[in-house]
């Protein structure tokens, strides 16, 4: 149980309609029904039943509301207290690999628009390494990047979203997707790759590792997009976390490939040096966990999940 399950009960008490509220919390009746399911398992109660009118509270659900609305008011005013608009103000230089710009980005940006207007932003996209290797020169306050920073005791890292990954290509290739294709059938295409050296192309050669004798690899731009347009233009096959490349599946630009062997999955996270003199890099590492889970959330939990926050080391008793 967090907030935003709590809020939902709030707005479905307000709105009565499942419809209503998901639009109201922009995300899918499906989230809506496991979020209230979520609870009234962890609490053993119905918190509302069905009527001519919608949904109805019970008189377990309008206990709970009463209480809910005070743990919410409480958690608003301690986030208030943390992160103050009147003291957040001033410039973020924010790093963001390509991927994020179609998925979480555009819910982290209206977020700090709307919460932080004294805040601006500046954003590169680029490849993970060169992020992190600006943000330890200290030219950027904040890097989304899908590799891990080194192991310094000065740089913190906020895990934010986790994507499956799957082989796309355009219709005109009219790939037979009747069953699974091996790597081996994959490889009898043209393979959208990435700049030599990068993790995303050693991804992508490990998957063909001992599977193929050969396959032939365009090496494109470390850009998700240019990849995209490449694979929309009929150029080659490309793997890309299926999340990003919604829109062009549902135009019927890309068809997902079905395959017999999974591709692995990537992890992403925000990272920024722990003893900066603002306040800023953390509130916007925060901003972008909580961008990420709304994204995640409102998307089929098989391509986009949240990746669970690290466990603090236990003091030794």
């Amino acid at each position: 149980m967090n907030i935003r399950f709590l809020e939902t009960v709030l707005w479905l008490a307000r709105l009565r309609s499942i419809k209503a509220t998901a639009e109201k919390l922009c995300i899918t009746h499906t989230a809506i029904s496991n979020r209230i399911a979520s609870i009234e398992q962890d609490l053993g109660v119905c918190l509302f039943t069905r009527s001519e009118q919608g949904v109805e509270p019970t008189p377990d659900g309008l206990r709970f509301i009463d209480q809910a609305q005070q743990i919410i008011d409480a958690y608003h005013k301690l986030r208030r207290s943390m992160l103050d608009p009147a003291r957040l103000k001033g410039h973020v230089r924010l790093g963001t690999v390509s991927t994020m710009i179609p998925t979480v980005f555009p819910t982290l940006v209206r977020t700090i628009r709307e919460e932080y207007p004294q805040v601006s932003l500046s954003v590169t996209t680029e490849l993970s390494e060169r992020l992190i290797k600006e943000l330890e020169a200290g030219r950027l306050d904040v890097a989304i990047i899908s590799s891990a920073p080194p192991d310094r005791l000065d740089i913190e890292v906020t895990p934010l979203c986790s994507f499956a990954m799957h082989f796309v290509a355009s219709p005109a290739f009219n790939i037979d997707r009747g069953a699974p294709l091996s790597p081996r059938e994959l490889a009898g295409y043209p393979i959208i790759g990435y700049p030599p050296g990068t993790p995303s192309q050693a991804r992508i050669e490990e998957y063909f590792a001992g599977e193929v004798q050969q396959t032939v690899i365009i090496h494109a731009s470390a850009a998700l997009p240019t990849n995209v347009q490449m694979a929309t233009s009929g150029i080659g096959i490309t793997a890309v976390p299926l999340a990003a490349v919604s829109k062009e599946i549902e135009q019927g630009l890309l068809v997902a490939l079905p395959t017999t062997k999974p591709f692995a999955q990537v992890h992403y996270v925000a990272a920024f040096i722990r003893e900066g003199r603002s306040e800023l890099p953390r509130a916007v590492a925060t901003l972008a966990r909580q961008a990420a889970s709304r994204y995640c959330e409102a998307c089929d939990s098989a391509l986009a999940w949240e990746t669970a926050m690290p466990e603090l080391p236990r003091e030794k008793s």
